[in-house]
This record gives structure tokens, C-alpha cells and sequence, in this order.
């Protein structure tokens, strides 16, 4: 089993919806992260294998990277998944795409260190809590 060395090498990605008043208003910003991966030699890319993920242009593009093996709809594993719960809670409220692009973009620049840290931390124990619920929900 992997310990919190190694899941320091891993580079973890993840979506997540902000909601401006009350339309349904959806604003898509797709990063590349291919610039961002070349950038950093000896990483692994892990990515949730959300439907998107496993089409054939991602899956060729992915190939030029190492990848983590990762079963879908896992959100229990998803060290990001309480950091987009976090966001969401300091959210206030936008009126504006652009305020509200700007406001996830702050939070996201002064998320403390540590609190990613202790998720990294409990990557560890969150596996092992998913195959003792064989792969069931778990408290994380």
C-alpha cells in the first residue's frame, strides 16, 4: 500500500458546479493540463474516470502520462471533494459570472496548506475505509 510519500507525487483533478442566484446557469472553464503536467516530471495524474474522462480523445491524450487507476464514482476517495464542500461554505453571493469566476479563484488561492495536507494525509485511511466497506460509502 502506498503511504503519504508517495500520494505527495500525485496530481489530482476534479469539476464541481457554482451556482450564480438562482438560474440555471452553467459556466464551463476547461484547463488543459497538459502545460501544467510536462511542468512536472515524475507526477501521476489522477483523474475520476467520469464518463468525459473515458472517451477516446481523453483516454489518447492521457496516454502521454502516467495515470493513477482509479474506480469511478468515488467521491468518498476524492481528497478534492471536501475542498469543493469548503468553497461552496465561504461562497458569498456573485451577481455576475465574472464575480463569481473571481470569487472561486480567490478562495481557491487561500485554501490553507494545512487542511490539503491532512487530506493528503488521510488518503491512506480512506482506502482502507473503502475496501473494508467493500467499496461501499465510508465516513469520508
Amino acid at each position: 500500500m502506498w503511504n503519504v510519500t508517495d500520494w505527495l507525487k500525485v496530481v489530482f483533478s476534479d469539476e464541481s458546479t457554482f451556482v450564480l442566484g438562482t438560474d440555471d446557469i452553467r459556466v464551463w472553464e476547461c484547463r488543459h493540463p497538459g502545460p501544467f503536467l510536462n511542468g512536472l516530471p515524475g507526477t501521476i495524474f489522477q483523474q475520476d474516470n467520469a464518463r468525459p474522462h473515458t472517451a477516446r480523445v481523453a483516454q489518447d491524450f492521457l496516454r502521454h502520462f502516467q495515470t493513477l487507476p482509479w474506480p469511478a464514482r468515488t467521491p468518498n476517495l476524492s481528497p478534492v471533494e471536501p475542498v469543493w464542500d469548503q468553497l461552496k461554505r465561504q461562497m458569498s453571493s456573485c451577481h455576475s459570472v465574472h464575480d463569481l469566476e473571481l470569487a472561486v479563484q480567490d478562495l481557491w488561492a487561500h485554501l490553507p496548506q494545512d487542511n490539503i495536507r491532512c487530506l493528503i494525509n488521510s488518503l491512506p485511511d480512506r482506502l482502507a475505509a473503502c475496501i473494508a466497506a467493500g467499496g461501499g460509502s465510508t465516513r469520508y
